[in-house]
């Protein structure tokens, strides 16, 4: 039996980035709101760089003073080897008004933000895992499983909750039971790699790399760390067998900038593979009162270099629906939050086709080709 005590205004599943600002907003806003999170925050996560123009968000948010105690490296702005003479140019940040980006150790800030969410209010629940959702007559009941730190696991629990929020990033792991389905844009992946030992108070650039396989992304993290990573589609990479150590370092010897900028780290950990897919996630039309928030609602190609900025944006949007359809003051607060996603997710199929256009050195190979008639098709939808 489901006690008071585990009955909520809004459950928040995930706690990333646009989870955990969701449920703080929520929160701050006077809900009773819970956030599961599967791990304990404890596994590495990939590591992120933030434009400059997230430091009015986080400020909004209430956390700018947390974010600067995980003491990330600033970002002075991109280089890039992209487009017909391949020489490498740079875009600069300086020119901003927030003065620079930033490079963040992901975990350490993941963390920050879901203790922000506590503070504010929020019931957090690290290590529980979503087993099940079912409609319910006020709501939802959620079945959840906690795992302990010998990853034994404890017995299920309910939750009910009048809203739920899918915060699972680009899993969506609500989508079976709340019959939403996923629209693929492709099928990118992201296999990546660490490095220590890397003086990147001289690296504070962001660098992007094409090649025929498709384009390398590397970026400095606090503490001398790098990550690196091949952007590549996913049966390309299981073709070549990219995820392999043997074959991914030889892809990156083949590069220029790039292999220099971490030939003196030390190899720390990977490769590994990780979905980077651009997908969006349609709701059907009658169901129980429930939204999707950052990647799990749109999950753009990394290229974009806007992930960070996209979920704390969106989880502004997505706390204000679910807090009018709480107090019943707009009754269509959830389709005019999905309304405004889909004008996102066109605007950014055009941006996207625009940039991956400028390249045109590898117009035989695959994943170039497979970006080509992306472009066309987005121009004929278009016109």
């Amino acid at each position: 039996m489901t006690s008071r005590r585990d009955t909520f205004d809004v459950v928040v599943v995930g706690a990333g980035p646009a989870g955990s600002a969701t449920a703080r907003r929520l929160a701050l806003g006077g809900c009773h709101v819970a956030l599961v999170e599967r791990t304990r925050f404890d596994a590495a996560r990939i590591g992120e760089s933030l434009a400059p123009n997230v430091q009015p968000l986080l400020r909004d948010l209430g956390v700018w003073e947390n974010f600067l105690a995980v003491s990330p490296l600033p970002s002075l702005g991109t280089r890039s080897v992209w487009g017909g003479d391949a020489e490498l140019r740079t875009h600069s940040h300086l020119m901003s008004p927030w003065g620079c980006g930033w490079h963040v150790d992901r975990l350490a800030f993941d963390r920050m933000l879901a203790e922000a969410a506590r503070t504010a209010g929020a019931v957090l629940l690290c290590g529980t895992t979503l087993v099940r959702c079912d409609v319910a007559t006020d709501g939802w009941v959620l079945t959840l499983v906690e795992r302990n730190d010998d990853r034994t696991k404890q017995p299920r629990f309910c939750l009910r909750a009048k809203v739920v929020i899918d915060a699972t990033g680009r899993a969506a792991h609500l989508a079976p039971w709340v019959g939403a389905k996923r629209l693929l844009f492709d099928h990118l992946v992201g296999v990546a790699t660490q490095f220590n030992m890397i003086q990147t108070a001289h690296e504070g650039y962001v660098m992007v790399e094409a090649t025929t396989d498709g384009w390398w992304y590397s970026a400095p993290m606090p503490d001398d760390r790098m990550m690196i990573m091949l952007m590549t589609d996913g049966d390309l990479c299981r073709r070549a067998n990219l995820g392999s150590a043997p074959m991914w370092f030889g892809r990156l010897n083949a590069t220029r900038p790039t292999r220099e900028r971490m030939a003196r780290g030390t190899h720390s950990w990977g490769p590994r593979v990780f979905s980077a897919v651009s997908q969006r996630l349609r709701r059907p039309a009658d169901r129980a009162p429930w939204l999707a928030v950052g990647d799990a609602a749109l999950a753009v190609d990394p290229i974009s270099g806007s992930g960070v900025v996209r979920a704390l944006r969106s989880a502004c949007t997505a706390a204000e629906a679910a807090l009018a359809k709480l107090a019943a003051q707009t009754p269509n607060a959830i389709e005019a939050y999905e309304a405004n996603i889909d004008l996102e997710c066109t605007k950014y199929l055009h941006e996207r086709a625009l940039y991956y256009a400028i390249e045109q050195r590898w117009q035989r190979s695959d994943f170039w080709q497979r970006r080509a008639t992306a472009a066309t098709n987005v121009t004929l939808r278009g016109s």
